[in-house]
């Protein structure tokens, strides 16, 4: 018998699982956080975990020091001859490092490295569980969907992290594949005790899916902003756009870019109302963790907020691009020390909802009754 089926109806304190996460890289993102911090949680759950970072780029997140981390030599340029190439190449090298491990599941996340994955494992004897981490409404390429298309169906699992993701594969691939609803979980957050400064924050990366643009519309509709300031955490391809933006606003020291930083807890910690002016997400890591912080924390609804979010009760939710409407709401909290100490003390609820235990249990839950 398959010795991966041979314990399939054992507890898990009877089994160490030998697990295997494929991710993008371990860099600053959503993918490599999320990812990171299941790694630790397996690990410390007695379970033997390996991590293959697909890039070899810098790393932001730190592993735990038994995790097996794994990365290729060779690296993804801009040259148009070393990106033919590196797809065959890291697909044979997947497959490779894969067997060498000899896991008992694959774990991977990501639209773009999970046909990748699967592509690289079929005919293979691991089951492969899968999770898209980006908005169902993310215009991808043909070919990336082509892709979903012909390996999806062969994954042994696909997680969405809301109901809306589910019911758009449910959609779009019928029975085909075996879904299961988990969201993210959010981290432990490191409580620092001081006091909160009149700033509003933004952390992410700066891009346009992730609307910053719009947070400075926003901040300069405030007419009477009282002292508050303006505070952006992370880079990207916007940096230089959004400074320039800042400055046609006639922007003084109220607004500030903190580039990349290593002490998000810290800055949430000092910070009051958070932001997250998106126009595409799938389920946004910044969120969650700024309200398990006790931020107050407002959102368009073009995000799975519903998922995260009850508006009026945990934090806000206001109509995709109205960016006047939101201006109106950050006014009202900026005169309401009340309404925010109330927000802020119902958001914590979200570190009891999506708990580390209670997410990590239901991955693990998952992958071995699915197998």
């Amino acid at each position: 018998m398959d010795d991966r089926r041979s314990f399939k109806g054992m507890k898990k304190s009877e089994k160490e699982y030998k697990i295997c996460i494929v991710s993008p890289s371990l860099k600053m993102g959503g993918i490599e956080r999320a990812l990171s911090i299941l790694a630790d949680y397996f690990i410390n759950k007695g379970h033997n975990v390996s991590f293959i970072s697909c890039l070899s780029a810098e790393k932001f997140y730190e592993l735990n020091s038994n995790v097996k981390f794994i990365e290729p030599v060779f690296k993804r340029t801009n040259n148009k001859i070393n990106k033919i190439i590196y797809y065959p190449r890291m697909t044979f090298w997947l497959r490779k490092e894969v067997v060498a491990i000899n896991p008992d599941v694959v774990l991977s996340f990501g639209d773009w490295f999970n046909p990748l994955v699967l592509l690289a494992l079929k005919g293979t004897k691991y089951p492969v569980f899968i999770s898209d981490r980006t908005s169902p409404d993310y215009p991808f390429s043909a070919m990336i969907n082509i892709m979903k298309k012909l390996f999806y169906p062969g994954s042994a699992g696909f997680i969405a992290q809301t109901k809306r993701a589910a019911d758009y594969k449910r959609q779009h691939f019928g029975n085909k594949l075996n879904i299961k609803i988990i969201p993210n979980a959010v981290k432990t957050i490191i409580r620092y005790d001081i006091p909160r400064k009149k700033q509003i924050v933004y952390i992410g990366r700066l891009s346009y899916e992730k609307g910053p643009d719009r947070l400075l519309e926003v901040f300069f509709k405030i007419k009477d902003k009282k002292g508050w300031n303006l505070v952006l955490a992370g880079n990207g391809p916007m940096m230089k756009q959004l400074i320039s933006q800042a400055e046609e606003f006639g922007s003084d020291d109220s607004i500030s870019f903190l580039g990349q930083i290593k002490d998000v807890d810290r800055l949430l910690a000092e910070s009051s109302i958070f932001v997250m002016p998106s126009r595409l997400e799938g389920f946004p890591n910044a969120l969650c963790e700024a309200m398990g912080a006790g931020l107050v924390s407002i959102c368009f609804d073009c995000i799975p907020s519903g998922d995260i979010i009850t508006n009026n009760v945990d934090g806000f939710i206001v109509p995709d691009g109205d960016t006047s409407a939101m201006a109106e709401l950050i006014t009202i909290l900026i005169n309401d020390e009340q309404l925010r100490n109330k927000i802020s003390e119902k958001a914590m609820d979200i570190n009891e909802n999506f708990s580390l235990k209670k997410i990590g249990n239901a991955y693990l839950d998952f992958m071995f009754k699915s197998i």
